[in-house]
């Protein structure tokens, strides 16, 4: 079930609301436990065995890796984490390595890969790492693990939580309407960013890239590799925000995965802006312990390297995203231990533009399946092998979609939300109307589009 459907907007979430609020205190993290299945099994009926067996296998395992036995402690946390890595390879990946065989089983490969499960088991993986670590005590309550890694604001699409800083969340939270009034905003807001503008940029995308190549100018390649960027960060920017806004209403507070990325001055700015919560858990479980706690030494490059490498894999089986890995490596190393400080001295505009432009390279192996296709349609962008570097196509999709580029490009920036809320400060009754006015208008706009059927699955439910 997705969040910007009517079922979960009109049915699910307002029947699991009253259910949450109407249980008694110590009770609250069962019902939410039982909505966040109900919630996943409504889509993913079979896939739900394994989200349950996760629970299962993860809460048994912490147990066993905090067992009073110190020399099998180690071998415990490799096999759970290991079975983890497992389950979560076989989830992701066997349908490609059908495909490879020729399996016509390949075909199905969609049906072998339960939406988000590559969040749920990252989430697992950091509680059964940080339980070895004594970072975290395991969960005594299956019903407290199950939150931990199952909470259905965050199930699918992350993001992903720091389990030392979740757990007080876990065992207690407190309930105000100011919390609660300010995710009802959030999910709002959340769902017109996707609906409103990730789902047109997407059939922007999908336009451009139905240009046959030989008829595709390097202008045109551009406005696709844009569209795309531009889509995801409305698209899951969105999606992030009516996680946080869920969560909010139940009374957590998870982490901003996605904040403005496309006012970054650097790489390393950039993953700290988008999907700043999937680089965390990397650094924290396998870029550090693989360079030992020294990004600067003779490791640094090849731990690097292989922690990208490993984040191109778990975004796809194909060689675009292990170069997309390599690139990012690359790319942070230069950045981090080759340029330094000499970058600082460099006008923010000028790093602003450099790195805007190293991130369409990167997205365009980001939606290209194999590498191949990514180098060639890099070619279309330098004007290699199309139809010049601009073309009548071009200027149409510029001058067609001319508001939506401008409302893309004003709401992809900070200053759109500061400024309505420096205008609307202060709480009088006019204020206090017109927001109000704004964020039912913006609720109606979405619910249009979300009945009209055109949206499209968010990117990463199948990560």
């Amino acid at each position: 079930m997705a969040f910007d459907s009517t079922v979960f907007i009109f049915i699910f979430l307002p029947i699991s609301l009253i259910l949450y609020y109407v249980t008694p205190a110590k009770f609250k993290n069962l019902t939410l436990v039982f909505e966040s299945l109900a919630f996943y099994a409504w889509g993913e009926p079979v896939h739900t065995a394994v989200l349950a067996g996760a629970i299962i296998w993860n809460y048994a395992g912490a147990l066993a890796v905090a067992g009073k036995h110190k020399k099998s402690r180690r071998t415990f946390a490799l096999a759970v984490a290991g079975g983890d890595v497992l389950l979560l390879a076989v989830c992701k990946y066997a349908g490609d390595v059908l495909g490879m065989a020729g399996n016509g089983l390949a075909e199905s490969r969609w049906f072998l890969v339960p939406v988000g499960v590559s969040f749920f088991m990252l989430q697992s993986i950091g509680y059964i790492i940080d339980v070895y670590r004594g970072e975290v005590k395991p969960k005594k309550n299956i019903i407290d693990a199950a939150v931990l890694i199952a909470m259905f604001p965050k199930v699918t699409a992350g993001p992903l939580v720091s389990c030392g800083d979740f757990e007080k969340q876990i065992a207690k939270r407190k309930f105000s309407w100011g919390r609660f009034s300010e995710g009802v905003l959030f999910f709002i807001r959340g769902m017109s960013k996707k609906v409103i503008l990730g789902n047109m940029l997407w059939r922007v995308f999908q336009t451009i890239q139905l240009f046959p190549p030989s008829q595709m100018s390097a202008a045109s390649a551009w406005l696709g590799c844009l569209a795309f960027s531009m889509q995801m960060y409305f698209s899951f920017g969105g999606y992030c925000d009516m996680a946080l806004g869920l969560g909010k209403m139940f009374g957590f507070e998870l982490p901003d995965n996605v904040d403005h990325p496309f006012m970054s001055v650097g790489i390393m700015d950039f993953w700290g802006r988008w999907m700043s919560t999937l680089w965390k858990w990397f650094c924290s479980y396998v870029y550090l312990p693989l360079c030992k706690g020294n990004p600067g030494g003779s490791m640094g490059f090849f731990s690097l390297l292989a922690t990208w490498v490993l984040i191109g894999i778990w975004h796809g089986f194909g060689t675009s995203s292990v170069v997309w890995g390599i690139y990012f490596a690359v790319l942070l190393f230069l950045e981090g231990f080759v340029l330094g400080e000499s970058l600082a001295k460099i006008p923010k505009i000028i790093r602003w533009f450099f790195t805007m432009l190293l991130l369409m390279v990167g997205w365009a192996f980001f939606f290209n399946a194999s590498a191949g296709k990514a180098f060639s349609y890099l070619g279309l962008m330098a004007g290699i092998g199309g139809n010049g570097f601009v073309d009548s196509k071009a200027v149409s999709i510029v001058t067609g979609y001319g508001m939506l580029w401008a409302a893309a490009f004003v709401f992809s920036l900070p200053l759109a939300h500061r400024t309505y809320e420096w205008l609307l400060r202060g709480g009088t009754r006019w204020k206090v109307v017109l927001n109000c006015a704004a964020y039912i208008s913006l609720f109606l706009l979405s619910v249009a589009g979300i009945i009209a059927g055109s949206g499209h699955e968010l990117f990463y439910f199948r990560f």
